[in-house]
């Protein structure tokens, strides 16, 4: 059975752990990025021309919130511009820093918001933080943590090519 298997063989419970316990593992790519910033980071809409800086805790809030099924801090409507800056391009982010951003994002969509966000969306963007040769035994171990009982009942895929999701191309 693959990683992806076991995922789905998971009760709600278990796979909102494993929501959470890989945003949380992706939560320091967003954090390394904007430390190695030497200046704020400032985008500008399209739309209107206004200058906007980035909130460099939303995501970190996001993910508490979404931790305790509870808009902690705002979290909804501070989404609100940057997510659009970043479907309209105006705002971009190395890949696996926007994985992170948009993995967070729907992790607090789906559990404070209650979205109607795919499960594997969440599975997908919060690996595809990580190394291609990383993502099977993250998502194993990952599982394992959330429900022993599956514990062992993976087999790990070799790798493919041709897709443009790194976690998918592994699992």
């Amino acid at each position: 059975m693959t990683p992806r298997d076991l995922f789905f063989r998971l009760d709600a419970d278990h796979r909102r752990q494993v929501h959470l316990s890989l945003c949380e593992d992706a939560l320091p790519t967003w954090i390394g990025y904007i430390r190695n910033k030497a200046t704020p980071l400032r985008y500008r809409d399209s739309l209107v021309g206004m200058r906007h800086h980035v909130d460099l805790e939303l995501p970190a809030d996001a993910l508490r919130s979404a931790r305790a099924g509870v808009d902690l801090a705002d979290v909804g409507t501070r989404y609100l511009e940057p997510i659009t800056a970043l479907q309209d391009n105006d705002l971009t982010f190395p890949d696996p820093v926007e994985f992170a951003y948009y993995a967070i994002y729907n992790c607090f969509r789906k559990y404070v918001r209650g979205g109607d966000i795919p499960d594997w969306l969440i599975v997908n963007q919060a690996l595809s933080v990580h190394d291609v040769s990383e993502v099977a035994s993250r998502l194993t171990r990952t599982i394992n943590d959330a429900d022993p009982a599956t514990s062992g009942n993976a087999e790990i895929p070799a790798e493919k090519e041709g897709t443009d999701h790194p976690a998918d191309s592994s699992l």
